[in-house]
């Protein structure tokens, strides 16, 4: 049952395309073929590596005491990357 609704969730999504993309509207889908199959493909997933030395990440909260601005550059730029990192995870 989940396969035939994701096949035509797939057939319905393929149809709208036509109506948001320019280059597909000639297009228009009848059918969706699914191969079902033994074989598996295992997706690995791309984790950011943390230092396991410590469990609780950074809050991005320090101030900056210097004159330099390519030091201050650098420094917002590492405090940038952790509250990007924080919301990943």
């Amino acid at each position: 049952m989940e396969l035939n609704y994701n096949r035509d969730l797939l057939k319905s999504i393929l149809n709208m395309m036509s109506e948001h993309d320019k280059e597909c509207a000639d297009i228009s889908v009848s059918n969706v073929v699914v191969f079902n199959s033994k074989y598996y493909n295992k997706v690995e997933e791309n984790s950011t590596p943390t230092d396991p030395k410590y469990s609780e990440l950074s809050t991005a909260n320090f101030d900056i005491h210097s004159e330099d601005q390519d030091i201050i550059d650098r420094f917002n730029s590492i405090r940038d990357q952790i509250i990007k990192n924080r919301e990943i995870e």
